[in-house]
């Protein structure tokens, strides 16, 4: 979300950037070539910057966030792409759609800090612009298959 970075964290294997969320947050329709994910309190952290994100031990510290709410949705199909790689074992089906987002994300204010950076950004709040203002250049949705799942 742009050069403010919130986000889930890395986890202990080094994944990044990645939490489970609930099943019925996502739907997917090949028949329509469209999705959607709507989400509602999830926890991560405010980061403050990508880079702070993907370093453990950079100096500014991570603060609990909440993404109170963020909605996507996918459709108006403007190209389909099919593409079979049985050498690297890579089957897919695309759909280039047009998206839409509109997010909501908080980081509560929180006890005074000795840090004078942190104390200032807690409590901030991002609000986008309504979803029907998108511009999109790029979005795609897809069904892949690959390694034992080919």
């Amino acid at each position: 979300m742009g050069p403010h970075s919130y986000d889930p964290g890395v986890s202990e294997s080094d994944v990044f950037w990645t939490t489970e969320i609930p099943e019925s947050s996502v739907t997917f329709s090949m028949r329509r070539e469209e999705a959607s994910l709507h989400l509602r309190n999830v926890r991560l952290f405010d980061v403050f910057t990508v880079a702070n994100s993907l370093d453990p031990h950079h100096p500014i510290p991570k603060v609990n966030a909440v993404i109170n709410k963020m909605r996507i949705n996918w459709s108006d199909t403007t190209a389909h792409r099919s593409h079979v790689d049985c050498v690297d074992a890579f089957r897919g089906e695309f759909f280039e759609d047009k998206a839409t987002i509109e997010v909501v994300v908080t980081t509560p204010p929180g006890a005074a800090s000795a840090c004078p950076r942190r104390a200032a950004r807690n409590g901030f709040r991002f609000v986008s612009d309504p979803a029907e203002t998108t511009v999109s250049h790029f979005a795609q949705i897809g069904r892949e298959r690959n390694g034992m799942f080919f």
